[in-house]
């Protein structure tokens, strides 16, 4: 995902409209990334208010040739993080739901379902990089950025996690 350069621009002098236009492009991935590491929705939307914040107070620290998507889920990543270690207690579920994450308007309730089922046999490192590239369309080189893993592993997770699904669907 491309956040342009002159929306960046007007987000720095504290544009109301630019902000709301790159809440709504990215506010998925920020979700993905913060509650892959805390599995928590209460917390997830805590901490997504925070990841808002801190990039507007951090937003001249932005390299403007560097890719601004990134730049922001590594916030939600670092942030995540802290408040896991923080926390110091087992944030894990054994099915973790989805649905409103994933849920679009012509997804029926069985396919979501079905997709938490397919999503279950995976390991979180897995889920993130499924979730980022299926539901966020991002590539595999954006992906490896933002889970500090080489592009070939992140691609052979991604397709190992692919395997997985494909044998539990049958």
């Amino acid at each position: 995902m491309i956040i342009k350069q002159k929306i960046v621009e007007k987000l720095k002098s504290r544009d109301e409209a630019a902000f709301e236009h790159i809440y709504a492009q990215t506010k998925k991935g920020v979700y993905i990334v913060i509650f892959n590491i805390v599995k928590d929705h209460d917390i997830t939307q805590d901490l997504m208010q925070d990841v808002y914040l801190k990039m507007l107070e951090r937003i001249e620290q932005y390299q403007p040739k560097t890719n601004f998507y990134n730049w922001l889920l590594m916030i939600a990543k670092n942030i995540a993080i802290d408040t896991y270690r923080r926390e110091q207690k087992l944030m894990h579920y054994d099915e973790v739901d989805y649905d409103h994450v994933l849920a679009s308007k012509d997804d029926t309730p069985d396919q979501l379902d079905e997709f938490n089922r397919l999503l279950s046999v995976l390991t979180d490192d897995e889920k993130e990089i499924v979730l980022l590239r299926i539901v966020n369309e991002m590539k595999h080189k954006d992906i490896a950025k933002i889970v500090e893993k080489p592009v070939g592993t992140v691609t052979w997770m991604y397709q190992q996690a692919l395997d997985k699904m494909k044998k539990v669907r049958g």
